[in-house]
């Protein structure tokens, strides 16, 4: 009997949560009935972090039972099971990582277009774009969200799969961030990360009415991208007065309801 469809948090393989303390369940293959369970996680650098320890009982979800993840670590977890005889199975192996530290400030800040909004008025998209340097590492990681919509490429390919970032929130109260892992897109040297922005449920039409500007009139970005190195230091690009901006591209319009408008003259 071996464990299969393995989850965290209800989730394949998510990277960026906030649950320290996750739920992992998986489904079973072979066998009859589950009698027990082992779950071993580890860190990317092989440190342990939990042994279960074998677990009698057919539950095949489990909370995590040790020390609380440590922010933006990635966790390799396996689980191996006994049938109804008590025969062990194969380690099955799943993963997940723990996204930004709750409750402690970004180090990046909030940015706008280079604009006066007017409460009826209608703009184009925003563009935002950062050029900085790379020069190697093990990983990296782009967290990011916006007040409106957003979508970012890197190094003019699209991060993430995600249409519609950062998703509908009541922007009162939260504003879910999303992390993405983007070390396969970097490349030695110069590297241009852009981000469109544009009204979404933000600032565009929604409702039957279509009601505009429902939370605010302007829209704005936050992003940081964190790039660890073989030793465990990190560098950081992170959105602040130093990015360019321009509204000037071909998508004059964006708008859930009322549909977009591009314009070919204007360059990309």
């Amino acid at each position: 009997m071996r464990a299969i469809r393995q989850k965290t948090e209800h989730l394949f393989e998510p990277l960026g949560i906030d649950v320290v303390r996750p739920a992992l369940s998986w489904n079973c293959e072979g066998g009859i009935r589950q009698t027990a369970y082992q779950i071993v996680a580890k860190d990317d650098g092989g440190k342990l972090l939990w042994d279960s320890g074998k677990v009698a009982g057919a539950a095949m979800h489990a909370r995590w039972e040790a020390a609380p993840v440590p922010p933006c670590t990635r966790v390799l977890w396996a689980v191996r099971l006994w049938d109804e005889t008590d025969a062990c199975g194969a380690w099955s192996k799943a993963s997940f990582e723990t996204g930004l530290p709750a409750g402690v400030p970004w180090q990046a800040k909030w940015i706008t277009g280079g604009y006066r909004p007017k409460r009826n008025a209608r703009y184009p998209v925003d563009c935002f774009k950062k050029t900085f340097t790379f020069t190697g590492a093990k990983k990296a990681r782009l967290y990011i969200t916006a007040c409106g919509l957003y979508e970012a490429r890197l190094n003019g390919q699209r991060v993430g799969r995600f249409v519609l970032a950062p998703g509908i929130t009541d922007y009162r109260r939260r504003v879910q961030y999303q992390s993405y892992d983007v070390t396969g897109l970097l490349q030695g040297g110069a590297n241009t990360l852009e981000v469109q922005l544009a009204d979404g449920w933000y600032r565009g039409s929604c409702g039957a009415w279509g009601l505009r500007n429902q939370y605010g009139t302007e829209t704005k970005l936050i992003a940081q991208l964190i790039m660890t190195n073989e030793d465990g230091s990190t560098e950081s690009v992170c959105t602040d007065e130093s990015w360019q901006w321009s509204n000037d591209g071909p998508i004059r319009l964006a708008d859930n309801k009322d549909g977009g408008r591009v314009d070919a003259r204007h360059p990309e």
